[in-house]
């Protein structure tokens, strides 16, 4: 007795029935893990980017206070010119 071997299987379909389910529920996950994965990385660059913002603030400060010790600018000349020149 010989075997024809047109179309699939039940089995044939059933392995893939299963491994389109396996992939519904996998692709969703996938996407949500990385969305969060997305939101972490912009959370952790806005912490740069605020401590870099905080500590150039810090060093113009010092910058500033200093020459203002040392006699390099008269003072509030630095301030003056940050105002664009308005005095108050």
């Amino acid at each position: 007795m010989k075997k024809s071997s047109r179309g699939f299987s039940l089995m044939n379909v059933d392995v893939v029935a299963i491994i389109l389910i396996i992939a519904a529920i996998a692709i969703p996950n996938l996407l949500r893990s990385r969305i969060a994965a997305n939101q972490a990385s912009a959370v952790g660059s806005l912490r740069t980017l605020n401590t870099a913002e905080i500590n150039l603030l810090l060093d113009f400060q010092c910058r500033v206070q200093l020459h203002d010790e040392l006699s390099i600018a008269p003072r509030g000349r630095i301030e003056s010119d940050l105002d664009g020149g308005r005095s108050d």
